[in-house]
């Protein structure tokens, strides 16, 4: 791995704990700004949030703990690849005819994955930045446009 095994277990509690506190706010948050950061529906697009708001807020929360302090550069990364991967993984799941429970299950494993091994974003810093303002912006836009087709359609009807 490329932390400490401490670092990356509070990193993926962190995250974790983020994720299923967006997970319980979703009922409250229906409209205005929170819904953005907050899954509207079960749609493999609107899961992918439990992985990229809770890695940004992992970051926040771990990333000036110990002697080596880390940039939000070196975890972009991992909040821009755990999401797509997540909503890849949610839609073949979907398609599968799988449940929410599995659904839960790819998080949990997929938040692990990109924790410990995403690649370190100080290599291409631009292109991380651009790629993680990028999936922000359209989490923010497509949370009250969503298209009607692919990883947008909630599979529930």
């Amino acid at each position: 791995m490329r932390d400490p095994f401490n670092r990356f277990a509070l990193r993926y509690l962190a995250a974790v704990v983020c994720g299923l506190a967006l997970l319980l706010l979703h009922s409250t948050a229906q409209s205005g700004l929170p819904a953005a950061f907050v899954p509207q529906c079960p749609s493999p697009w609107e899961l992918s949030k439990l992985a990229f708001w809770p890695l940004l807020a992992a970051w926040v929360l771990t990333g000036r703990l110990g002697r080596e302090r880390r940039t939000l550069l070196q975890d972009l990364p991992a909040a821009v690849l755990t999401p797509l991967a997540m909503t890849a993984a949610c839609w073949g799941l979907a398609a599968a005819g799988g449940n929410g429970a599995a659904s839960l299950a790819v998080w949990a494993v997929l938040l692990a994955a990109g924790t410990a091994f995403c690649p370190d974003g100080r290599k291409h810093p631009g292109l991380w930045a651009a790629l993680a303002l990028l999936l922000a912006g359209l989490y923010m836009l497509l949370t009250f446009t969503p298209p009607g087709w692919g990883p947008f359609v909630n599979p529930l009807g």
